[in-house]
């Protein structure tokens, strides 16, 4: 099966919701991807530096821009976003980060990585999805 646009006319890593957060970030990785979820890198200083997320990091947020080390991002912590999809997604799902920073399927195992909910169904990966945008803070500085 082939991966599908379930939303041709938003653009990848386009917010959709008009009362979205979003913070601008210094990129601390060597390339962060647009539509990708984001991970803090330091929490110390300002703004805060960002990477792209692997499977066991704790969500900011989803890039809004692609970005290189040293440059200045848009990261929607809040709000609706299109995103690619690492898995099939049912609607509803909790998602969080697979090891490319796509959205997959949270696990009961998975407290305090959720990126936020599923809006669609995604069959597989590279589906690009709309999400709620909400990281999960069960757990932080715990």
């Amino acid at each position: 099966m082939s991966a599908r646009d379930m939303v041709p006319e938003a653009a990848l890593g386009e917010v959709l919701s008009a009362t979205s957060l979003i913070l601008t970030c210094k990129c601390d990785g060597d390339s962060i991807r647009k539509g990708r979820f984001v991970a803090l890198s330091s929490s110390e200083g300002w703004p805060p530096l960002i990477r792209e997320a692997n499977s066991g990091d704790r969500i900011l947020g989803v890039a809004l821009k692609d970005g290189v080390r040293g440059e200045y991002i848009p990261v929607c912590i809040l709000g609706v976003v299109k995103v690619y999809a690492g898995g099939a997604l049912t609607a509803g799902d909790a998602v969080k980060s697979d090891d490319e920073g796509r959205a997959v399927k949270a696990l009961g195992s998975d407290e305090g990585l959720s990126g936020g909910k599923s809006l669609m169904d995604a069959g597989g990966a590279g589906d690009q999805i709309l999400i709620l945008v909400c990281p999960d803070t069960h757990g932080m500085g715990a």
